[in-house]
């Protein structure tokens, strides 16, 4: 069993941008990567840390660790963790696919989930409206938590090669309308940059701000 699971102080800072400023202040990962990760989170939903660690930007074990450390929240690897049916069942699996999110533990209306690596505050907020709970978030890794999914879920895979296809589709379909968007490239583009250059900006000043000492995170009782 986990410890007692308390609320998560601070959870509302737990945001894409905010990784984004931390990131860069690091120097882990260039401002261009960042901002077309962003990007590609806002305009096809792929999830702002799926999109660093795909590229080849940064393992998920440093994005973990960056996590773990500016939103002090406990890491936990889903697969050591015995996962009964009661969580099993609390949220809808098409819910969990999605978010590549492994249910591990249930008290009361508290719900203790696994992430990967990170889920956006008002993404979490979104899910406890309307699954009537509240969640109790560890920092996990994406390719582990994918691992027990399909151990879970038996579907799980047969879900990943549909969604992987409709992604294809949805990418081709961009492409071709991307030469026409070009053409008629006015406002709307002018409105992107304008969008890009203010978080260039906002993340060239976060540079400037001292780094916090790294903190072991807290790993749960089982």
């Amino acid at each position: 069993m986990l410890a007692d699971a308390p609320q998560v102080k601070g959870i509302e800072k737990i945001t894409s941008v905010r990784l984004a400023e931390i990131l860069t202040e690091r120097g882990a990962v260039s401002s261009e990567v960042i901002t077309d990760a962003l990007y590609s989170q806002d305009r096809i939903g792929e999830p702002f840390v799926a999109a660093l660690v795909a590229g080849g930007h940064i393992t998920e074990w440093d994005l973990a660790k960056v996590v773990t450390e500016h939103f002090n929240l406990p890491f936990l690897m889903a697969g050591n963790y015995s996962i009964g049916e009661e969580a099993k069942k609390r949220l809808p699996k098409e819910l969990l696919f999605k978010h590549t999110l492994v249910p591990l533990d249930v008290f009361g209306d508290i719900v203790c989930v696994a992430m990967p690596v990170m889920i956006a505050f008002d993404e979490l907020q979104r899910i406890q409206k309307e699954n009537g709970c509240e969640l109790f978030p560890y920092v996990g890794l994406i390719s582990e938590n994918k691992k027990v999914l399909g151990d879970l879920f038996k579907d799980y895979k047969e879900w990943q090669e549909l969604d992987s296809h409709r992604r294809e589709e949805e990418a081709k379909k961009r492409a071709a309308a991307a030469p026409a968007a070009g053409a008629g490239k006015g406002a709307a583009g002018a409105d992107w940059m304008s969008i890009f250059d203010a978080g260039d900006a906002a993340i060239s000043e976060a540079r400037k701000k001292p780094a916090t000492p790294f903190r072991p995170p807290f790993t749960p009782k089982k």
